[in-house]
């Protein structure tokens, strides 16, 4: 238990002063996005940021998440930001090392298993609502995992969880989805069926009443769904497939814990056996999915590898044994890490999703005037009081939009006129390395005013001499 507590206690002291945690442009605008809520004391309907979209519908399905993090924002800017998502990270390896601790028999297993998971989350620990709901999903787990270990459906009050988490995050739709197999597994073997069928779909039925429950209803539980299904994800990098060249620390993870599974035998009932291969499928169509196998994989693997080591009963958690001095000194030391946390700010710095310097250096009637950004500048510019062309909501902007804005930050200069002049664009801030800074810097209409090695800003002739 102190290895665990001493781990958490280091990781959330790691991530609140990494600054790796802002390094996602889409951070910037769930703050302001959070902020506006704030200020209005509502939930946006239709866009409030850009100047392409202004006025279209919006969907702002991660709007708890976001007036968390700007309320955070407004105690203690960056650095209480930064001690926000430490601390969920912190709060999900400790409820996963509390299960894990139930099943594997030794320190050294422990700490193994939470290694593997981190070394598989890293990638996507940032500052954005998916963080906060990785506690939300491991507790979710557990509660089906108990509740068939128990024999018995989840208790209704497993449902408020789904309550905060469908208006936290989008992930909530898998956590609903869930509660099948393990239904299912529960329906196969029982031999009084219509008990299981009514005390697990009365469950069901609540949590998706729970689900419901947010300022957008239907299309709230349907929102998921349609974000899968657009034909712009693979432009995302975090909707991309998943490459095991370039994911190395999933593929040693993935193929440790495979080789480790066929020496020891370890086995899985049928169901989970599935439900542990469609997750792996999802990870693989999407890379954003691998934090998902790590985390729920991890939870229901924990068990069969303890009856694999022998081990078949849980043990249960010496809480006790810590002590009620321990458990202030931990709480003590906790208050303290915010504190100083807090008292110490944090100054972003420029990164390939955060131009900071490049932003400044935008005079005042140009941050007016329409620009063409880059995808990951949008939040940034957002941020600043600066409308973008585009930025981290492609389900509000839609495929076609979203698809003709990459062909032209790649250099297709046709599309690039055009947007030209439909939006009369005055300006442009895109990353050195994309395909129309290279057309822009010999187009005799447009001069770079502004370059650094992560941003190159472009005026119109008109607008430079104006």
């Amino acid at each position: 238990m102190l290895l665990l507590v001493g781990l958490c206690f280091a990781v959330l002291l790691y991530l609140s002063i990494a600054p790796a945690l802002f390094n996602d442009g889409d951070t910037s605008w769930h703050l302001a996005a959070g902020r506006w809520m704030i200020d209005t004391g509502s939930v946006p309907s239709v866009d409030p940021f850009s100047f392409t979209a202004a006025g279209r519908p919006w969907t702002a399905h991660e709007w708890l998440a976001e007036a968390i993090m700007a309320a955070m924002f407004r105690l203690g800017s960056w650095g209480a930001l930064s001690l926000l998502f430490a601390t969920s990270v912190a709060a999900l390896l400790f409820i996963l090392g509390l299960e894990a601790r139930r099943w594997l028999p030794s320190p050294l297993a422990l700490a193994a298993l939470l290694l593997a998971v981190f070394i598989v989350l890293v990638p996507y620990i940032v500052a954005r609502p998916h963080v906060l709901a990785w506690p939300l999903l491991a507790s979710w787990t557990i509660a089906l995992l108990r509740a068939r270990e128990a024999r018995r459906a989840p208790p209704f009050a497993a449902a408020l969880l789904m309550l905060v988490w469908a208006n936290l995050h989008a992930s909530f739709l898998f956590g609903l989805a869930l509660i099948a197999p393990f239904a299912l597994e529960a329906l196969l073997e029982s031999e009084e069926r219509r008990p299981v069928v009514v005390r697990w779909g009365a469950f069901g039925l609540v949590s998706l009443l729970a689900a419901l429950a947010t300022p957008h209803g239907v299309d709230g539980l349907l929102f998921p769904l349609q974000v899968s299904a657009m034909a712009s994800l693979p432009l995302i990098i975090e909707w991309r497939p998943t490459m095991l060249s370039e994911n190395r620390g999933f593929e040693i993870v993935l193929i440790g814990t495979i080789a480790f599974a066929l020496y020891k035998g370890v086995k899985l009932p049928l169901i989970r056996l599935l439900l542990l291969a469609g997750i792996l499928y999802l990870a693989f169509e999407h890379v954003r999915h691998q934090a998902v196998l790590a985390i729920v994989g991890a939870l229901l693997l924990a068990r069969p590898i303890s009856e694999a080591l022998g081990r078949e009963r849980p043990e249960a958690p010496k809480l006790r044994s810590l002590g009620r001095g321990f458990a202030a000194l931990g709480l003590a030391a906790l208050v303290a890490m915010w504190a100083v946390r807090l008292a110490i700010p944090i100054a972003r710095q420029d990164s390939r999703s955060n131009p900071v310097t490049a932003i400044a250096r935008v005079p005042a009637p140009l941050r007016a005037a329409p620009v063409l950004n880059a995808y990951g500048f949008g939040g940034p510019l957002i941020l600043n009081g600066i409308r973008p062309y585009i930025d981290g909501r492609a389900d509000m902007y839609g495929d076609a939009f979203v698809i003709e804005h990459r062909r032209m930050v790649d250099g297709d200069w046709r599309a690039f006129a055009r947007a030209v002049e439909r939006w009369r664009i005055g300006w442009t801030i895109l990353p050195p390395g994309a395909g129309l800074v290279a057309r822009l810097d010999r187009h005799p209409v447009w001069r770079r005013v502004y370059a650094d090695r992560w941003a190159v800003i472009h005026v119109a002739a008109a607008r430079a001499g104006s």
